[in-house]
């Protein structure tokens, strides 16, 4: 019971405190609230504050979400410098264990501002008679632009074929990235998402795995704070290099890959050479990515190959068919352009 009665009276015992909200801001011209807290308050009969800003800053608009213990709590704004003051008065009695008193209300000017007590000037008295000030530790607060600073945009990569692609992003004050990725010149963006293919889209460390020739000059950006007040880095291009075998040999002096007719309605031919035995992979693809047909994937003799294939159930647009050879000791791929007409 002792115990307990101790531990009573040294928690009654703290130091009352008053805060100052910090409360983050993404744009000018907008209206923001910013609390003011009070604990370990008991039996409070007189408050008078005096808070400082900057009119440059912020414009003061009202009190607002008042708490019921304050009714009647009148408040003014004073100049030179620039204050706000609230002074109420009561011989009830408020007690603040935990609570907000009441929220002062702002325009943002300039995205930030600073909000300090005059302490010199603040007083609480609780309701004895006479009246005793009492101690009080006071946490100033702040109106802060909550927009994500980029202090590193991701850079331009060029990587050979079927190596890994790593863009970097970095912010001292972001709380979460996504990765989003631009097939068209950035006409259209695509949101990234963990797959074999794509690794840490929501971190600040976006990772490419074996990158194909058909990623090459694909655009890469990152939203920072996706949710709220975020911010857009700049777009990297990823250049894909097709020479992944000999060093000097370009792929198509290696490999040849058409179809014809090009462009086509129904039918196309597609027409390939493989340079020695090896693993041949073709596969046609979307402008947006998806296989939209694999014409092989299998081993090959060395020598040139047609393969006679039917696309009617390809809509009309363009597509890529990419080329990937695996030999003995090399990998090369290419890519041909194909039309698809009604």
């Amino acid at each position: 019971m002792l115990f307990f009665l101790f531990g009573g009276l040294f928690v009654n015992a703290q130091t009352p405190s008053l805060s100052i909200g910090n409360v983050g801001v993404c744009n000018n011209d907008i209206t923001v609230s910013v609390p003011i807290k009070g604990n370990n308050f008991s039996d409070i009969g007189a408050i008078t504050l005096f808070i400082n800003y900057n009119d440059q800053n912020l414009e003061f608009s009202s009190i607002e979400n008042i708490n019921p213990q304050l009714f009647g709590i009148m408040v003014n704004t004073l100049s030179n410098p620039s204050r706000i003051a609230l002074v109420w008065t009561n011989t009830t009695g408020a007690t603040f264990m935990n609570d907000t008193l009441l929220n002062l209300k702002f325009t943002v000017l300039q995205h930030s501002g600073d909000l300090s007590f005059a302490i010199d000037s603040c007083e609480f008295a609780n309701i004895s008679l006479p009246p005793q000030v009492i101690a009080v530790n006071y946490s100033n607060g702040s109106i802060f632009e909550a927009k994500p600073t980029i202090s590193s945009e991701p850079e331009n990569k060029t990587v050979p074929s079927q190596s890994n692609a790593v863009f970097q992003v970095a912010s001292p004050n972001a709380s979460g990235y996504l990765w989003q990725e631009s097939r068209n010149d950035e006409i259209s963006w695509t949101t990234l998402s963990e797959t074999n293919t794509y690794a840490g889209t929501q971190t600040n460390t976006l990772t490419i795995r074996q990158v194909s020739l058909y990623f090459n000059q694909f655009r890469y950006r990152c939203l920072l704070n996706p949710n709220s007040c975020n911010a857009v880095s700049t777009s990297a291009i990823l250049s894909v290099d097709s020479i992944t075998g000999i060093p000097g040999q370009a792929a198509n002096e290696i490999l040849s890959l058409t179809n014809s007719p090009n462009p086509f309605s129904g039918e196309t031919t597609i027409e390939f050479s493989v340079p020695e035995q090896g693993f041949v992979t073709i596969k046609i693809f979307s402008m947006m990515g998806q296989i939209m047909g694999t014409p092989a994937e299998s081993p090959y003799s060395k020598g040139s190959y047609r393969l006679e294939k039917k696309y009617v159930y390809l809509p009309a647009g363009i597509y890529f068919c990419h080329y990937v050879f695996k030999g003995t000791a090399s990998t090369y791929e290419t890519n041909n352009k194909m039309i698809k007409i009604n």
